[in-house]
């Protein structure tokens, strides 16, 4: 006998099966993390609700004032893969990338809250394109994220991009996949930043959530297959072999990998440098 689960159902079973496995120290080697606020919220459609429903849980985490105004926010979107793949005929909001309601709503609730720069940030797949443009292709309208506050950039991330060189990310203690990380100037270039991931399945870490959006930050220029031995790439080509792989060594100007021994089960960036083990 089957039956249909609520979302709210949904949410609580994977908060249950995300406690038990944490709940493992041993196993997992964790180390203590802090406790944190959280809000959940239920929203029936992609439409005004969204923002209300977005600055209600933003208030009950304390309000988005004290942490982004004056401030330039980066925030990470989660446009997986290809802007022309379909799900049968479903649109990719619908399927695997986040809505663009919600984008307009995170980006508008953001400078009514006084964040002086909001940028878009995202590594389209094997390509040089604007950001707006890889969106065009897909169906979008850029130009309505870019009037939803006072000043919007955008930035494909997944290679140089706009910046003169990588910024350059050390994991503490010396990282167990990599030492560090070489990545676009704009993860750096901010002092707020936001993962806005899709809630999805996924095929290898089971599901995408937050964390795992992160591993779209990492330039194909440097951690694909296809990257030069010595220096960057100029134009990003294939995927992230490095990590799904470890079948080779980033160039020499990057960092290098501690443990080349990974198979086929490394599916997600070393994210010691966040302060805990994941």
């Amino acid at each position: 006998m089957s039956r249909k689960s609520s979302r709210r159902e949904f949410l609580g079973a994977v908060t249950m099966a995300a406690g038990a496995y944490i709940a493992r120290p041993a196993l997992l080697q964790a180390q203590q993390a802090p406790a944190g606020r959280a809000a959940v919220a239920i929203c029936p459609e992609y439409n005004r609700q969204v923002v209300d429903s977005l600055s209600t849980m933003f208030e009950q985490l304390g309000g988005l004032g004290k942490l982004v105004r004056g401030k330039t926010v980066a925030i990470k979107l989660n446009l997986t893969g290809s802007a022309t793949v379909r799900l049968g005929y479903l649109p990719p909001e619908i399927t695997t990338w986040p809505h663009p309601q919600v984008i307009w709503a995170l980006v508008h609730l953001l400078g009514r809250a006084g964040a002086q720069r909001i940028r878009l940030l995202e590594s389209p797949w094997a390509t040089t394109e604007p950001l707006q443009q890889f969106m065009i292709y897909a169906g979008w309208q850029p130009k309505e994220f870019e009037n939803a506050a006072r000043l919007v950039e955008f930035e494909n991330t997944n290679y140089l991009g706009s910046g003169k060189t990588y910024a350059r990310f050390m994991v503490p203690n010396g990282g167990l996949l990599f030492t560090g990380y070489d990545l676009n100037h704009s993860y750096r270039d901010c002092d707020v930043f936001i993962s806005l991931a899709k809630l999805k399945e996924h095929r290898t870490t089971g599901i995408t959530l937050s964390m795992k959006n992160c591993f779209g930050m990492t330039p194909c220029t440097i951690y694909s297959g296809f990257a030069p031995e010595d220096e960057p790439g100029l134009v990003p080509k294939g995927g992230r072999d490095l990590f799904h792989f470890g079948n080779r060594q980033p160039p020499k100007s990057a960092p290098p990998a501690v443990n080349l021994k990974w198979g086929s089960s490394l599916n997600t960036v070393d994210s010691r440098y966040c302060g805990s083990r994941v």
